[in-house]
């Protein structure tokens, strides 16, 4: 690959995706050009995925755009054309492990200098992961975020023709792109975005960063995908956001929510419906209501609650106390008899957490 200057690459900006404005949503229809259609005959790829539901559903996207170029899966490395780590951000240990395949995913490159090696996802979103792939990692050849995975054809474009290396990695609010191809990686059940991005900004968390501001599809939309799921003989969808709760409340010209969209999505004739992640300072009166009305939603519900303590509660920035919380659990429980209810609880959280976390942002 040819290097050029580093000031010239669009690096992550862990300042600029902190901020919210009034803005209104850029939405964007993807459309793959002429030239990108064959750019992957007789090739082969592979995706690792790394992290949550939505990070597998960004795996199954970028998938879906490498096969309409015409690249086919492959399980063997070796025979690999091109190669993304689809990265998790959240845990320490997730982000040493993908260094450690970087470097073992070097020695292919050795094998076949024409092996595209790309970095993904929420990784890709932070400060200090860039500025070490450029010093340290210079066999990567495509650096792209969360925010521009539908642009994955020109970065293809550019690393293998003009023999560049990309690192493309927006920093904003974000924006919904429509229209993406997905190879979905079960044949009965699938993953179904409802929103993008969290506004919550726990202390510990860096998702708000990687992911943008919330911001919500279309209930049309959503609506049209599953149909289209339930045509294609899927029976199960997993609705997906960061906080689902929160869905809808980003619309400045109409009153839908998420409970509102939990019974439209009830008519579509799926079989099975879920949804995942909550937030208790946004779950709501219609949302119950709606999981006990319709049939197709299935009673189960995770609403992590990550401390009993106030005081630890408010370090978090979760904006709700263990009382509050206590009484949005009986209403549920009260709403929907017999609904299963999982949590998620954060152990020895640090006295210090929102300077450890600036620490590692900066």
């Amino acid at each position: 690959m040819n290097h050029v200057d580093i000031d010239k690459y669009f690096k992550p900006d862990l300042k600029k995706a902190r901020k919210r404005t009034k803005n209104t949503i850029k939405e964007v229809s993807f459309k793959l050009g002429v030239t990108h259609e064959q750019m992957g005959l007789h090739k082969k790829y592979q995706i690792h995925t790394y992290g949550c539901q939505g990070n597998e559903a960004d795996g199954e996207t970028m998938a879906g755009i490498l096969e309409m170029m015409g690249f086919t899966k492959t399980d063997v490395e070796r025979e690999s054309d091109v190669i993304i780590l689809n990265t998790c951000a959240i845990r320490e240990n997730a982000e040493n492990r993908i260094w450690g395949e970087l470097g073992r995913l070097k020695a292919y490159k050795r094998e076949n200098p024409d092996l595209i090696l790309g970095l993904a996802g929420c990784m890709a979103q932070e400060e200090n992961v860039v500025e070490r792939v450029l010093k340290k990692y210079q066999h990567v050849d495509i650096v792209f975020g969360t925010h521009n995975i539908h642009k994955l054809p020109e970065y293809m474009e550019t690393a293998m023709f003009s023999k560049e290396r990309v690192i493309e990695v927006y920093s904003k609010e974000g924006d919904i792109v429509e229209n993406l191809p997905k190879t979905r990686n079960h044949q009965y059940k699938a993953w179904v975005n409802i929103m993008f991005g969290c506004d919550e900004f726990c202390t510990y968390c860096i998702v708000p960063y990687t992911r943008g501001k919330e911001r919500s599809r279309s209930k049309e939309e959503i609506i049209e995908e599953v149909k289209s799921l339930v045509d294609q003989g899927y029976v199960e969808i997993t609705v997906l956001g960061q906080n689902v709760n929160a869905y809808g409340k980003d619309f400045k010209d109409k009153d839908y929510t998420f409970g509102d969209l939990l019974r439209d999505l009830n008519e579509t004739g799926i079989k099975r419906i879920r949804f995942t992640t909550s937030h208790p300072h946004d779950l709501d009166r219609k949302t119950m209501e709606a999981i006990r009305d319709c049939e197709h939603v299935m009673p189960f519900f995770h609403l992590p609650v990550q401390s009993g303590s106030n005081k630890v509660l408010k370090k978090m920035n979760r904006h709700y106390t263990k009382e509050s919380y206590l009484k949005v659990l009986g209403e549920l429980k009260e709403m929907v008899p017999g609904i299963s209810i999982t949590t998620d609880i954060i152990v020895g959280f640090p006295g210090k957490q929102k300077k450890i976390l600036k620490k590692r942002l900066i």
